[in-house]
């Protein structure tokens, strides 16, 4: 055999081993660069997020956090590893982390951080696991709520101080309104047309603040207010159907409904229930079309009742189905304001479906309509249902006081005229025996004060 071929033959080898080498390398460092790229951008929204990040190991001590972690927790970046515990010591978020240490479930923990005796800061502690080959960790998320639970409670204390302080004027204006229009009862024109119309408007404020206390009631009730009474939800939602019927037959709406042959009986609070229920199909309604329908749907399974409200409405958008239940959120704006309300309604049904251990959810489709779905477990709670008094009794204990108030004002007028008149037919009759006047005369006189004290208390 030639040498020469021999030699050829491994150098054309070399030669095709080399280019495939510099192929790899090629590779590879495209490879390295699109990962340092990788890396960088990591590392840049890790150090520029707003909410705090940090990296623990198995031993659930702080490899590596950002800045914005150590600034929510109000402590200078340590030099080398520092136990969680140490930065963050609340057993709840120790606990869940090493109790789910071999999930891959993630944790949410929502914590007040103590900075000062008096200044707190809240935190919602999110973490997933972290797992490469023999690595295992925690990446933790935190996330500040300070401000937002402040402007909730700016918002509770609105609440509270508008329900308190406009219902003691409403009360007056509604309770002499309705004393005026009594007054007033057999007389036309102008004046008639004025005292409905302050009747009317007295009473839509009337809604909005019975709105507003109701929020209010139902965002301090707890799970043991909700407890204790078992009825059945088939007659509780009959009536909010026979409540709202008028309502439905003003736009010629039809009413169905499917409901199960036996009785259903659920154990919970049934005025919180009731009205949860109400505002779910006073929405079915207020948002349908024309000549539409709302059916109202229950089904019974072993432990769950499942109530569906479904309607022919306008419709709710993807974007905003999860929104609608927010306080004082309104879908679509231009069509909302055409019918008022504050954007409680859900919020005030949402509560009140979660005080019962149960879900509320929506599916819809603009311009087909809703189905509003209300899951509820058969028996809540076994704790004593607490007294519900609160501030939409006092409201209306205020209501009725200034109505009654009014009509004892109007019964002290009319009796006040009734003795201005007793007072000028004395004085009649006195001058008209001082004159010696006919017994024909003193009748006439007698009949005259007969006839009006009839007509006073008539």
């Amino acid at each position: 055999m030639d040498p020469s071929a021999n030699t050829e033959s491994a150098f054309e080898q070399a030669k095709k081993y080399g280019e495939d080498l510099a192929k790899l390398y090629a590779i590879e460092k495209a490879k390295r660069v699109n990962l340092q790229i990788s890396n960088q951008k990591l590392q840049a929204i890790f150090r520029t997020t707003p909410d705090g990040l940090a990296v623990l190991n198995a031993r659930l001590s702080i490899e590596e956090a950002n800045p914005a972690f150590w600034s929510l927790v109000e402590q200078p970046a340590p030099d080398s590893a520092v136990p969680l515990a140490d930065v963050l010591p609340f057993a709840n978020l120790l606990d869940a982390l090493k109790q789910h240490n071999t999930n891959h479930t993630g944790v949410q923990v929502e914590i007040d951080l103590p900075l000062t005796k008096t200044i707190w800061r809240s935190l919602l502690i999110n973490a997933v696991p972290l797992e490469a080959g023999n690595y295992h960790g925690w990446l933790l998320s935190a996330h500040d709520l300070t401000e937002r639970k402040r402007l909730e409670n700016l918002k509770s204390e609105f609440i509270n101080i508008a329900a308190h302080e406009l219902r003691t004027p409403l009360a007056a204006i509604l309770g002499f309104s309705q004393v005026l229009k009594e007054t007033l009862k057999d007389e036309e024109g102008l004046a008639g047309h004025l005292i409905d119309t302050i009747l009317q408007s007295g009473n839509r404020l009337k809604d909005i603040i019975d709105e507003l206390i109701e929020f209010a009631d139902i965002r301090y009730q707890t799970e043991n207010s909700s407890a204790g009474e078992a009825f059945n939800i088939l007659d509780t939602i009959t009536t909010v159907l026979e409540n709202v019927r008028r309502a439905a037959e003003e736009k010629n709406l039809r009413v169905t409904t499917e409901f199960p042959t036996q009785n259903i009986t659920i154990t919970g609070n049934r005025s919180i229930l009731q009205e949860a229920i109400r505002h779910i199909v006073e929405n079915a309604i207020t948002f349908n079309d024309p000549d539409g329908s709302v059916t109202v749907r229950v089904t019974d399974t072993a432990d769950t009742i499942i109530i569906e409200v479904e309607d022919t409405g306008i419709g709710i958008a993807q974007t905003e189905q999860t929104k609608i239940f927010d306080k004082f959120y309104q879908v679509e704006e231009h069509l909302t304001r055409s019918v008022g309300g504050l954007g409680l309604g859900l919020a005030i049904a949402q509560r009140g479906v979660q005080l019962h251990n149960g879900d509320i959810s929506v599916r819809s489709k603009l311009g087909e309509g809703s189905c509003f779905t209300i899951s509820l477990p058969k028996t809540a709670t076994t704790e004593t249902v607490e007294t519900d008094v609160g501030l939409r009794d006092d409201f209306h204990q205020t209501l009725a006081l200034g109505k009654d108030f009014a009509k004892v004002v109007a019964a002290e007028r009319k009796l006040a005229q009734t003795l201005k008149k007793y007072q000028s037919a004395t004085q009649s009759l006195r001058q008209a025996v001082k004159s010696n006047a006919s017994p024909e005369a003193l009748l006439e006189i007698l009949d005259q004060l007969e006839s009006d004290t009839t007509e006073k208390t008539g």
